[in-house]
């Protein structure tokens, strides 16, 4: 049976924040039993960029992608192995954006 409770992952989710974004000091990582986020927490932005993983329910996984202005990227899945390697893809994309502005 696969792991279906993102706090069991909270380790895993908070080294990924530190090794994308450790030289990022605007960026914060919470973690709940069915929703991880990683966002900029600057204050110039009322609307942050982050990344989302959010378990809908037992049985759907939808990862978010928040460019700062809208929704970039959307993914579903029932899978969760492929939810948090897209959260992996997308965590990576948005400390890319953030160093790039």
């Amino acid at each position: 049976m696969t792991k279906t409770n993102i706090s069991e992952d909270k380790i895993k989710f908070y080294n990924l924040h530190k090794s994308f974004f450790n030289d990022l000091n605007n960026t914060s990582c919470e973690v709940t039993d069915n929703k991880v986020i990683i966002y900029e927490n600057s204050n110039q932005n009322p609307d942050p960029a982050s990344v989302e993983l959010e378990c809908i329910n037992n049985f759907l996984y939808s990862v978010y992608y928040w460019d700062g202005y809208s929704l970039a990227d959307k993914y579903e899945t029932e899978d969760y192995d492929s939810a948090k390697l897209e959260y992996k893809k997308f965590a990576k994309k948005l400390a890319k954006n953030l160093r790039r502005y």
